[in-house]
């Protein structure tokens, strides 16, 4: 029993390490990434620090596998190189023991990962999806600045606006103006207040003018044309659309009754990830073996090069379920059975089985 703790205490303490040194990383990127759309005025600034939480969030969960597999192989190459796995099996102690020790590792993980992955990570992806499009409704991420006049162009058409103030919640434009020229014509709007929106079944934006007058201006004939209105829409076109897959916010439970071939890959996508940490800790004991004279590291890069050969063949199956090449009973399951008989060869091999 002493020596079972002492086993999931040294994997655990390197399965942690490991997490959060490669999470250092991810969220270093993350932050480097968001910083840039800050400066160049695509994400207000408000909005920076519960992104960086979602995605060190998500990036934690999808590390779990990798993070398994190298913090595994750290612990017993080090019993390995302290010759103390050699002094075990000199005591009559088999590999029977050490398997037990990563299966009561690997249960509680095994379980919260499901947890995570399966109901946690949508909610997490809703959350980022709902933050981003409330980003999208702001005057800034159209382009439209606060007290200064901005032109642009689209196409043949020239656009010149000008928004004096904005409202407590930064939300509604005040006095707002709009002069649009192309060869045609010429229109001039001025407005009392703007709002901008996403239409939520075409999922555009819409820049609602309320209480305003335009004057239009035909350049051939010199006419000109004035109305009033109450409320005049206009299309704004995106500058954001770093939008990941609306199937990847979806419940769990509303893909697995679905026949449509993206749901059933997203699913499966999420069963695979849930999988993979067994099947790399399948892996990390066999591949953990080294000599004295190798070290600690001597396996390590295979490791590394065998998970990323899994990783890549997990997302091109997934691609290929979304696009209908491979039936969804098959799922990634072709992925994960070459895995795990490899890892039951590779015990076989050095332990002759279990004793």
């Amino acid at each position: 029993m002493i020596l079972n703790r002492y086993l999931i205490k040294e994997m655990l303490q390197a399965f942690v390490a490991t997490l959060l040194v490669l999470l250092l990383i991810i969220v270093g990127n993350t932050v480097a990434r968001l910083l840039g759309s800050v400066s160049s005025g695509q994400l207000p600034l408000d909005a920076l620090g519960a992104l960086i939480l979602i995605g060190s969030l998500k990036g934690a969960i999808q590390l779990a596998p990798i993070a398994l597999l190298i913090g595994m192989m750290l612990a017993f190459g080090g019993m390995y190189r302290d010759n103390e796995i050699s002094a075990m099996h000199a005591s009559g102690i088999g590999p029977e023991l050490f398997f037990k020790a990563i299966f009561w590792l690997l249960l509680p993980i095994t379980i919260a990962l499901s947890a995570l992955v399966l109901y946690t990570l949508p909610q997490l992806e809703l959350t980022r999806q709902e933050i981003t499009t409330e980003i999208k409704q702001r005057p800034e991420s159209s382009g439209i600045p606060v007290g200064e006049f901005m032109q642009s162009r689209s196409g043949d058409k020239t656009f010149t606006l000008f928004v004096e103030t904005l409202d407590e919640k930064n939300v509604v434009m005040q006095n707002f103006f709009m002069q649009t020229e192309n060869p045609e014509n010429s229109q001039v709007m001025m407005a009392e207040s703007a709002l901008l929106f996403v239409d939520q079944e075409s999922g555009e934006r819409v820049l609602q003018v309320n209480n305003g007058s335009r004057y239009d201006k035909e350049k051939s004939t010199g006419a000109f044309t004035l109305f009033t209105f109450s409320e005049h829409g206009i299309r704004v076109p995106s500058l954001m659309t770093n939008m990941s897959e609306k199937l990847s916010a979806e419940p769990t439970l509303a893909l697995i009754g679905s026949s449509d071939p993206a749901r059933q890959a997203e699913l499966h996508w999420r069963f695979a990830v849930v999988l993979s940490a067994p099947i790399m800790a399948l892996l990390a004991f066999p591949l953990s073996y080294t000599t004295p004279r190798q070290g600690r590291f001597g396996k390590l890069a295979i490791g590394i090069l065998l998970y990323a050969v899994y990783a890549n063949l997990l997302i091109t199956g997934k691609s290929m379920l979304e696009d209908g090449k491979i039936p969804t009973l098959l799922g990634l399951w072709w992925v994960h059975i070459p895995f795990i008989l490899l890892s039951l060869w590779m015990v076989w091999r050095r332990y002759g089985g279990l004793r």
